[in-house]
């Protein structure tokens, strides 16, 4: 059994399993919500003082970076 596909079709898969529905929102506004996302990780980080804190704002700020950059690539056209 595999845990994880590889190659394009994978990316595919993780999109569609993203709760993206077309009539309610559009890839921009999930972009919108990622940077949103980037910004108030980044703004708890800078307020946090516990070290674990510290930690898990760390975290979020990278898996809300990483979810814009998969968007941006989504938004690029196929060639």
């Amino acid at each position: 059994m595999k845990l994880f596909a590889s190659g394009r079709n994978a990316e595919e898969d993780v999109y569609r399993r993203l709760s993206f529905d077309p009539e309610r929102n559009t890839i921009l506004d999930e972009i919108a919500q990622a940077k949103k996302s980037i910004e108030d990780a980044y703004t708890k980080f800078q307020n946090a003082s516990d070290p674990d804190l510290i930690d898990s704002y760390i975290y979020e700020g990278n898996a809300a970076w990483k979810k814009y950059e998969f968007l941006l690539r989504q938004m690029k056209p196929v060639e």
